[in-house]
């Protein structure tokens, strides 16, 4: 009755390993943490926001920056000009503002002062609004307020306000330029990847075996007509097929497996690079297939779905190339888990060039996903 008892004690005290997508999740980095870290990769932090988050941070940064410089202006209150809401202000013609006179109609309860009057006269709360807003028009560098820095402190103070609100400018202004001059996304990749019997692979033996023969070489058993291989395949859509045009492009496809030595409950991650049939493409444009052919050279040759969910695996393709337009670099990258049923058995991707009724060739985007049976 013990054995079974330790035997459950054991089990129990082993951690739980996740799978699938879970187990990629649950891989925790430890590194150096330090603010001089973050600070030197915050503008990767930025580009990596969602688009809403950005454009809060972004408009709401010059609020963020005067706050702070409010509390300094106010530590020398008495070297800043603060004017009396009720002192009249007078235009470039020397005809007083209207803005003053609906301001003054509504606080008819300011006392008045003269042209040289001290912040006594105002209220600790009424002196914060104005020296905050006397901050967040140097961060905006719109001017406007009547409020003066005349101390050195307050000088002081007033410059580095606006060459920190200008170093800001400068660091939005780049991370604006990159989100917007490349898609968020610049292809879009089919939900599943399928393994399946290719008339590719038959065709692709065919030419193999031609090249062999004219050669002079000796044909590759492995590869004769008869032979049937699957392949393991997906694709990819330019998110604008009509208007994108990606050049130079790159692919890789890598085959992810955890393996667990004996003795040693901690996994490690294996990689595997899968040739691929197109690995490179010049020119490309709407869309692609990319396939890998599961031969006898091939790492998931003789495996089946349940050995490949026996050692959850996983496969990550990734394009890299040059956007023709603007000429910016494009990256992009895709997971597909066995274990999260990303990964299909006998299947094959419904054909997304169709003929209208007129004749004409079309390229059906919403198709990307819609598979079909093997014939």
């Amino acid at each position: 009755m013990e054995k079974p008892k330790l035997e459950e004690e054991q089990a129990a005290a082993m951690p739980v390993r996740f799978r699938g997508r879970a187990a990629l999740r649950s891989i925790q980095v430890k590194r150096d943490k330090g603010y001089i870290v973050w600070i030197y990769n915050i503008y990767l932090h930025a580009l990596q926001l969602s688009l809403p988050l950005f454009f809060l941070i972004m408009l709401s940064s010059p609020i963020l920056l005067s706050i702070p410089f409010t509390g300094f202006f106010m530590l020398d209150i008495e070297g800043l000009y603060i004017p009396a809401d009720d002192q009249r202000p007078e235009s470039n013609h020397g005809i007083i503002s209207s803005s003053w006179l609906w301001w003054n109609n509504n606080n008819s309860s300011s006392s008045s002062s003269s042209l040289d009057q001290t912040p006594a006269g105002l209220t600790t709360a009424e002196m914060c609004f104005k020296v905050f807003i006397f901050s967040l028009s140097l961060s905006t560098t719109f001017g406007g307020t009547r409020v003066e820095a005349r101390s050195p402190y307050a000088l002081l103070l007033a410059n580095l306000n606006t060459l920190m609100a200008q170093l800001i400018f400068v660091f939005l202004s780049g991370a604006v330029f990159h989100r917007l001059s490349q898609p968020r996304e610049p292809v879009r990749w089919s939900k599943v990847a399928l393994i399946t019997n290719d008339m590719f692979s038959v065709a692709e033996a065919r030419n193999q075996n031609n090249k062999g023969t004219a050669n002079g070489e000796t044909k590759d058993q492995t590869h004769q007509p008869g032979n049937s291989y699957k392949s393991f395949m997906m694709r990819l859509n330019l998110m604008d097929p009509k208007q994108v045009v990606l050049i130079e492009c790159k692919f890789e496809l890598t085959y992810r497996r955890f393996l667990t030595e004996k003795g040693n409950p901690a996994p490690f991650i294996n990689h595997v690079s899968l040739k691929l049939v197109r690995p490179e493409v010049a020119y490309l444009k709407f869309g692609l297939v990319v396939r890998h052919i599961i031969d006898e050279e091939s790492p998931l040759y003789g495996m089946d779905l349940e050995e490949l969910n026996s050692r959850d695996a996983s496969f990550t393709i990734t394009i890299s190339g040059i956007e023709r337009s603007s000429m910016q670099p494009i990256f992009s990258e895709n997971l597909y888990t066995v274990y999260d049923g990303e990964v299909l058995w006998d299947r094959q991707f419904q054909d997304q060039i169709i003929t209208d009724r007129h004749g004409h060739s079309m390229f059906d985007c919403n198709l990307i996903d819609q598979l079909k049976p093997v014939k």
